[in-house]
C-alpha cells in the first residue's frame, strides 16, 4: 500500500512519463539506426495499431519494369537488403488489408548510404476493393454449394469483387451469365475473348442468378455481413523478398512460368500464341509470337513444359495444336493430332515431356492420350478411360455445377498431366477425383481414387522419387501419390477456399503451391506439417502453374501473375 507522499511522487512520475510519451508521439517515431547491409529501411506505423507487422512495402523506380517488395517485422521495421535497390528515386507502395498510405506515392531516395523512409498508414475507406476471392467466400452468406458455383465458374476469369459490388437484379444476372458463359476462359475484364465452343446457357444459371441478386448491392448501399479477412503475415512469413517483372504487354497473361537449368524463366500467354523468356539477372524479357492461328479461335497456350534440352513445348487452349519452340533458331515447330483420330472439338490443352524426350498430349474432349515421338513424327493413341476402367459407382460431384448434378451420372475429365521416370503418363481426373496412369509400353490404364472423394486434382509435379505432388482444387488439399507403392497422402490447406491449383517440390523437402482465389503463395513441409504463407503485393494475381528453381544455393519460387501481366520471384530468407 502506498503512503500519501509516495502516492504523490508516483503520480508526478506518471505525469512526467505521460508528457514525454506525448512529446514522442508528436515528434514521430525515433530514427532507425542505419544497417550497413541495407539500402533502404523504415518504420511502418498507424494510429490504430502503432508499429505494424506484416505490411508489404514495395519499391519501384519510375519507368522501371521491376518492383521489389519486403515485409515489415514484428517491430514494424522493413529492410531492403544492400544490392536489391540501386541508387535513385523509388516510389513506395504498400499492401495491408484495411489500410492505405497517408502519403500515397511516397518517394524514397536511395544512395551510397542506407536511406530511411518511414511510412504512415490510415484506415482504408474502400476495404472491399482489397478483398480476395477466398475472403469474399468466407464472408458472404449462402450455402457451400452456392459459393462453390462462384468459386468454379466466376473466379477463373476475374475476381468476385465486381460481382458483389454490382447492382444487377435477378433478371439482369440471367442475361449477364449467358453473356459471360460465351467468353473464353482465357478472358478477363481488360481482355474479353469470345469462345467458339460455349453454349448459350447452362443448367443452374437461374438459381445462381437468384443467389447473386441476394448478396450484391442491388438493394442496399453497404454489405450487411461481416468481412472475414485473412490476417497479415507475421513471424517467419515476413522473412521474404518478392521481385516482380512487368511483361512488355499490359494485357499479357503468363499462365505458366517455368525456370530452366540456366536460370532463365519461360512463360506462355493464356490469351495469345506467345512464348516469352525472362532473364532474371538483367530483367530483360523477350517474346516470340507463333504465326499459326485459326480464324475465330483464341490462340493462347494453357501449358508450357521443357524438354531434356530445355526447349519449351506448349499446348493450345482452344484448338487441336501444340508446338515446340526451338531456343537456338527461335522458331516454332507446330503439330496437330492425327486428323483421323480426333474430332472437331479436340483441344490439346495439356502436354508433358518424358525424360526420354517423347511428348504426351491429352485430347481433352475425346478422353484420349497420344504419345508423340519428335524423332520420327509418329503418334501412338490410347483411350484414357477404356471400358472397365471407368468407376461406375463414384460419388456424384457437387463441386462442378453444369457438368454434374444430382440427376446426371458422374463424369471423368483429365486436367493436367505429367510423366514418371519410365515415361508413363499420369493424369489428374478433376471431375472423377482420381489419378489415372497410362503405361507407355502397353497403353494399360489404371485408376487410383484420391482418399478425399471428388477432390478435384488439377495440376501436378513429379519429383526424383517418382512421387506426384498434386493440387486438389475442390478438396482444398495438397496431395502426394507415390507411383511405386500406389499410396496417397493428403494435407488440408490452412486457408479456407484456397483451392490449390498446382504443387511443386523444392530440394529442401518443402512443396509450394498457389491459387486463383488467394494471393498467398504457400510453402509446406510434409515432415513437420508447417505452412509458410507469403503474400503477393497485388490483389487478384490469379496464380495458375507454379515452379521452383532448384539450381542455386537456395530454392527460388516462380509464378506468373496471370491477371497482373507480371512474373513474380519469391525468395524465403529463413
Amino acid at each position: 500500500m502506498l503512503t500519501a507522499s509516495a502516492g504523490r511522487g508516483f503520480a508526478a512520475i506518471t505525469k512526467a512519463i505521460a508528457v514525454m510519451l506525448a512529446g514522442a508521439l508528436l515528434c514521430g517515431p525515433a530514427p532507425l539506426k542505419a544497417a550497413e547491409s541495407a539500402s533502404l529501411v523504415g518504420l511502418v506505423t498507424s494510429e490504430a495499431e502503432g508499429k505494424m507487422e506484416g505490411v508489404l512495402v514495395s519499391a519501384k523506380r519510375p519507368g522501371s519494369a521491376i518492383t521489389v517488395t519486403v515485409v515489415s517485422n514484428q517491430d514494424g521495421r522493413y529492410t531492403f537488403p544492400a544490392g536489391r535497390l540501386s541508387a535513385g528515386q523509388y516510389e513506395l507502395s504498400i499492401r495491408a488489408t484495411g489500410y492505405d498510405m497517408v502519403q500515397p506515392g511516397q518517394i524514397a531516395t536511395v544512395g551510397s548510404k542506407t536511406a530511411q523512409a518511414d511510412i504512415r498508414l490510415r484506415k482504408t475507406r474502400d476495404l472491399v476493393s482489397q478483398m480476395t476471392d477466398a475472403e469474399w467466400l468466407a464472408s458472404m452468406p449462402g450455402t457451400r454449394e452456392q459459393k462453390q458455383k462462384l468459386f468454379v465458374i466466376c473466379a477463373t476469369c476475374h475476381t468476385l469483387t465486381p460481382i458483389l459490388k454490382s447492382g444487377y437484379d435477378e433478371e439482369g444476372w440471367k442475361t449477364t451469365l449467358v453473356r459471360m458463359w460465351n467468353w473464353s476462359q482465357s478472358s478477363y475484364f481488360n481482355k474479353p475473348i469470345l469462345s467458339p465452343t460455349r453454349e448459350k446457357a447452362r443448367p443452374g444459371d437461374d438459381e445462381l442468378a437468384k443467389y447473386l441478386d441476394s448478396v450484391n448491392l442491388k438493394s442496399r448501399t453497404q454489405f450487411d455481413f461481416e468481412f472475414k479477412t485473412l490476417e497479415r503475415p507475421k513471424g517467419e512469413d515476413t522473412k521474404v523478398i518478392i521481385t516482380e517483372y512487368d511483361l512488355p504487354r499490359a494485357d499479357g497473361q503468363p499462365h505458366d512460368a517455368v525456370s530452366d537449368a540456366q536460370g532463365m524463366v519461360w512463360y506462355s500467354d493464356f490469351a495469345e500464341g506467345i512464348v516469352g523468356r525472362l532473364n532474371p539477372r538483367t530483367g530483360e524479357i523477350k517474346e516470340w509470337n507463333n504465326p499459326v492461328e485459326k480464324p475465330g479461335i483464341p490462340g493462347g497456350y494453357q501449358d508450357l513444359e521443357l524438354d531434356p534440352s530445355g526447349n519449351p513445348w506448349v499446348g493450345r487452349h482452344e484448338l487441336n495444336g501444340f508446338a515446340k519452340f526451338d531456343k537456338k533458331s527461335e522458331k516454332f515447330l507446330n503439330f496437330s493430332l492425327p486428323a483421323d483420330q480426333v474430332s472437331p472439338s479436340t483441344r490439346t490443352t495439356f502436354l508433358t515431356v518424358t525424360p526420354q524426350g517423347k511428348v504426351w498430349i491429352k485430347d481433352d474432349q475425346d478422353k484420349k492420350a497420344f504419345l508423340f515421338d519428335p524423332a520420327t513424327n509418329q503418334f501412338k493413341g490410347y483411350d484414357q478411360f477404356p471400358e472397365g476402367v471407368i468407376s461406375k459407382n463414384v460419388a456424384l460431384n457437387p463441386n462442378f455445377p453444369g457438368d454434374v448434378s444430382s440427376k446426371e451420372p458422374s463424369r471423368h475429365n483429365i486436367y493436367g498431366i505429367n510423366s514418371d521416370s519410365a515415361g508413363n503418363e499420369y493424369g489428374a481426373d478433376i471431375l472423377g477425383g482420381n489419378i489415372l496412369k497410362v503405361e507407355a509400353a502397353s497403353g494399360k490404364a489404371t485408376m487410383y481414387p484420391t482418399p478425399t472423394p471428388q477432390s478435384g486434382p488439377r495440376r501436378m509435379h513429379v519429383d526424383a522419387l517418382d512421387r506426384i505432388w498434386i493440387g486438389e482444387f475442390y478438396g482444398n488439399k495438397l496431395a502426394m501419390f507415390d507411383t511405386r507403392s500406389a499410396d496417397f497422402q493428403e494435407w488440408l490447406h490452412p486457408i479456407p477456399w484456397y483451392g490449390p491449383y498446382d504443387v511443386a517440390p523444392d530440394k529442401e523437402g518443402w512443396v509450394w503451391t498457389g491459387a486463383m482465389s488467394s494471393d498467398f503463395i504457400t510453402r509446406f513441409n510434409p515432415r513437420t506439417r508447417e505452412f509458410r504463407k507469403y503474400l503477393l503485393p497485388r490483389v487478384g494475381a490469379n496464380v495458375r502453374r507454379v515452379d521452383v528453381d532448384n539450381t542455386g544455393a537456395r530454392p527460388v519460387f516462380w509464378v506468373g501473375e496471370n491477371h497482373q501481366a507480371k512474373l513474380a520471384k519469391v525468395e524465403p530468407l529463413n
